[in-house]
């Protein structure tokens, strides 16, 4: 099965548990997303969304939408790839 995959690159994220809880529940709530990774670095300005999602049911910029009207734009969402692939075979 293909997967579409969107790496946004998040600023604003301050801790681990409450923000990347807050992120990840908000991507989880939008039709077609079948998964969402964070990536926390305290020591980084920008976090990195891994978002798994069926482009045909939600389209990329939905996703940056999500995320950018959290908090009133707590975070800012500073790029955004969306990469198409799909998973090798294991035989």
């Amino acid at each position: 099965m293909e997967e579409t995959v969107a790496e946004l690159a998040i600023s604003g994220m301050m801790c681990e548990i409450a923000c990347v809880s807050k992120v990840r529940k908000e991507l989880y709530d939008l039709p077609g997303v079948t998964r969402a990774d964070i990536r926390f670095d305290a020591d980084q300005n920008i976090d990195t969304a891994l978002v798994v999602f069926d482009p045909s049911v939600v389209a990329p910029e939905a996703l940056i939408a999500t995320v950018e009207e959290i908090g009133d734009g707590l975070y800012d969402v500073r790029g955004a790839q969306v990469v198409h692939y799909a998973p090798a075979s294991t035989r």
